[in-house]
């Protein structure tokens, strides 16, 4: 069996100090070590093996050694809903497991943001002009990619709607009840019964495919409702 994970939600650092991580309408803090996996997992999607090892790693790197042990803090982000997990026993049914359920939304991308950040890379002296200046460049985005960008550039759909939706040659959502009229047309159709008729839908390896790609390219991020 290959069980995969990644993390969910967003990272903010409060005026405090404190690190939170915002998952819906929730601001979850984290001690130490809950962030330290948290991170190792963000916009990323590793195995059981490779989380481990490397949650280990960074503990002695940064010299944060602690009595509880890593299951410990993997289990207690997983109960909190801010890592997710997928098992199977092929690689891409571990995959879709993952990701089935979660929603994807997009990551602001806009010039003013890019700017923001810039200027905060910038001002801040962490980075010279140069390498701050790279918040601008933007990966060039495959076919699927781009159409999959569309869909949740204005609202957050679930990995299993954007299979339908890209099936049936849905692209771009004009509001809310195209999308139930395309997808939750038959009065037996919910959120659980998509997730299922999906597992053995073909169109599901291209649409997984990109929404990785994307995510590994930072330009979308991964909720629960």
């Amino acid at each position: 069996m290959i069980t995969l994970y990644t993390s969910i939600g967003t990272y903010r650092l409060e005026r405090d100090g404190l690190p939170v991580v915002v998952t819906g309408s929730r601001d979850c803090g984290l001690c130490p070590h809950e962030l330290l996996l948290w991170s190792s997992l963000a916009f990323r999607i590793l195995t059981y093996e490779e989380l481990r090892a490397e949650f280990y790693e960074k503990e002695r790197e940064l010299h944060i050694l602690g009595e509880l042990d890593f299951d410990h803090y993997l289990n207690r982000l997983i109960m909190r809903g801010l890592v997710a997990s997928g098992r199977d026993c092929t690689g891409i049914d571990a995959l879709y497991d993952l990701l089935g359920h979660l929603y994807i939304q997009s990551v602001p991308d806009g010039i003013l943001v890019r700017t923001v950040s810039f200027l905060k890379l910038f001002l801040s002296g962490r980075l010279p002009l140069k390498k701050a200046a790279m918040v601008f460049h933007k990966e060039r985005l495959e076919p699927m990619e781009r159409q999959v960008a569309a869909l949740v550039k204005n609202q957050m759909l679930s990995t299993a709607e954007l299979i339908l939706c890209l099936e049936k040659g849905v692209r771009p959502l004009k509001d809310v009840s195209q999308l139930i009229d395309c997808i939750y047309e038959k009065e037996e159709a919910d959120c659980e019964s998509i997730i299922t008729d999906c597992r053995v839908c073909d169109f599901r390896f291209p649409v997984l495919a990109a929404i990785s790609n994307l995510y590994f390219k930072q330009r979308i991020m991964f909720q629960i409702l």
